[in-house]
């Protein structure tokens, strides 16, 4: 096991974010989006 990293004297664990935390970010970004972009072509094309 790595050694944790130190910070002001104290033990911090390296930040890293996981597989579902990024699919949740993708999804949560991915949905409004395409919806505002339907809803553009909808009203302009």
């Amino acid at each position: 096991m790595r050694k944790a990293n130190r910070i002001m004297g104290q033990a911090a664990a390296a930040p890293r974010m996981t597989k579902a935390a990024a699919l949740l970010i993708a999804i949560g970004l991915s949905v409004p989006v395409f919806l505002v972009l339907t809803l553009v072509e909808a009203l302009f094309f």
